[in-house]
């Protein structure tokens, strides 16, 4: 087979496990809206309803781009959760095309196809990308943001130039509109700006000259984009900070006046986490399973080491004007990894934390990936090819299935995963969407659950009259009034059914585990 189509066939294959492991059982894995992705389709309905914002304030304050995307969606197909986990989903196949262009061009083929292949298969990667929160645009687009700018440098021709110019400028300012943790790309871009300026510091006039209508035309491409969110941040300087205040080592409630040692303590465990124990949150991670399989992780440890080096090497080429551009990828793609990894290790709560980490996940699987590689064209000198072959398919099959079993074995296998996305919740909304009785129906759910609920049953008007579940007992139901409780407030139907033994159940609902998710009463 020629080389251009087993590696057309090669990406193909990648891009199908890419597919599949993000698009799966898409419907029911995993199965549920949890409320703070419900609180997205909240936003959406101020969209629909004409509030059309670069940023919406619930929930702390969240950029809204990802919302305009799944309007769209829940446009043509309806509400419901799969409408809101396709999209999260889309941007992370997206973003396995994109790594694959974009390492192409800066370490060849082979280190291509293998990042990408880790970034398909990734436990960690697809556990986040297929649930449905706005931080699953970060790697797509700072992934776009580095891939414009090489090729900008990289392509002769002038055309090819403005427009790599110009969709960097976009992809930059649209990043912005996507999670806190895309704002470590500016200091990425000034940072290495910075070094390219000093290393030719002898030929300043002649850069300028020679560059400036293609670094005008990212000017203002980016400046047009980025506007709104610009101007809203004008208006509303508190929003700029948000949530990342509140969790953030430098707060007294957290570092417990020992800054240092809380921010060794989360850099420690943030570290620990891509080798022994990840987080815990069924929503970010197969929960307690490290971020890199531990066929990668070494291969990891070893490259960040590396290219962590070759970050040094290149600041001593910047000085002797003399930069070597395989260094200066390296160097990028370590800092890439390192300022990532600040939004999480600059925080103290949750740690380690699989959302707030996501910016790494393109630099996460380039450094084992480049490495692997390495180690391969080292063995195609062996004389024995049917070991080296052998040894390449367990490497790679092990990594697979590996990563296949953790999702869709332990994950898809347990009853916590299911409750973490609070798949009840879904099965309620459906009831209640079905009786429509508002006047006669009361839903005993706290007040941050039930945005789930809202958002589900938007078509009714919300059928229902919220009870504070610990107070549900006080309620006055009349003949043929109902009472739903959910999986979370099971247990204050005990106190209810003491001051109304004169309730009948109605409907019990199970999950395929056996457990009660929901359970309805009616005053006879």
């Amino acid at each position: 087979m020629p080389k251009f189509l087993r590696e057309s066939a090669l990406l193909l294959l990648i891009l199908a496990a890419a597919f599949i492991f993000r698009f799966w059982q898409i419907g029911t894995l995993p199965g549920g809206l949890f409320p703070d992705e419900a609180a997205n389709g909240l936003d959406i309905n101020s969209i629909f309803a004409g509030d059309r914002q670069p940023f919406y304030e619930r929930g702390n304050g969240r950029e809204a781009l990802f919302f305009y995307v799944i309007a769209l969606v829940v446009k043509l197909f309806g509400r419901g959760d799969w409408q809101h986990h396709v999209v999260s989903a889309g941007f992370g196949f997206f973003a396995v095309v994109a790594l694959y262009f974009l390492v192409r061009r800066m370490f060849g083929k082979n280190t291509a196809l293998l990042a990408a292949f880790f970034m398909a298969v990734s436990s960690y990667a697809v556990t986040v990308t297929r649930t449905a929160f706005r931080a699953n645009m970060v790697p797509l687009l700072s992934i776009l943001a580095i891939f414009f700018v090489v090729k900008f440098f990289q392509e002769k021709d002038v055309r090819t130039k403005h427009i790599s110019a110009a969709l960097a400028g976009l992809c930059f300012a649209l990043g912005f509109y996507t999670y806190t943790s895309f704002r470590m790309m500016l200091p990425l871009a000034v940072g290495f700006a910075l070094l390219l300026l000093l290393a030719n510091r002898d030929k300043l006039k002649k850069i300028f000259f020679k560059y400036w209508r293609y670094k005008l035309m990212a000017g203002i491409v980016f400046v047009l984009a980025s506007f709104p969110l610009a101007n809203y941040f004008f208006h509303h300087p508190a929003s700029i900070v948000g949530r990342a205040g509140q969790v953030s080592i430098f707060s007294p409630d957290l570092n417990h006046g020992d800054l240092l040692g809380t921010f060794l303590g989360v850099f420690k465990t943030t570290m620990l986490a891509f080798f022994t124990q990840g987080d815990l949150n069924w929503r970010h991670n197969v929960a307690g399973h490290p971020f890199l399989s531990p066929l990668l992780s070494p291969l990891f440890a070893v490259a960040l080491i590396i290219f962590t080096v070759a970050g040094f090497q290149l600041l001593a080429q910047v000085w002797e004007k003399k930069i070597n551009t395989q260094t200066l990828f390296m160097a990028l793609t370590a800092a890439w990894f390192w300022l990532m990894l600040v939004p999480e290790i600059t925080t103290a709560e949750g740690i380690p934390h699989g959302l707030r980490l996501i910016g790494v996940i393109p630099a996460l699987f380039i450094l084992p990936a480049w490495l692997a590689d390495k180690i391969w064209q080292k063995m195609k000198k062996l004389d024995r090819g049917d070991v080296k072959v052998l040894v390449a398919v367990v490497f790679l099959a092990g990594i697979f299935f590996y990563n296949f079993y953790l999702y869709f074995g332990v994950a898809a296998s347990s009853p916590e995963y299911y409750y973490a996305f609070r798949s009840d919740l879904t099965v309620v909304s459906d009831y209640l969407n079905a009786r429509n009785s508002k006047n006669q129906t009361y839903l005993a759910l706290d007040k941050f659950s039930v945005q789930t609920v809202d958002y589900l049953t938007t078509e009714t008007n919300n059928p229902y009259q919220l009870l504070v579940p610990e107070k549900a007992y006080a309620v006055r139901l009349k003949k043929g009034d109902q009472i739903i409780f959910t999986q979370s407030s099971l247990f204050d139907r005990l106190k209810f059914l003491e001051h109304h033994p004169e309730a009948r159940l109605m409907r019990e609902e199970q999950n395929k585990f056996g457990q009660i998710i929901m359970l309805v009463y009616q005053n006879p």
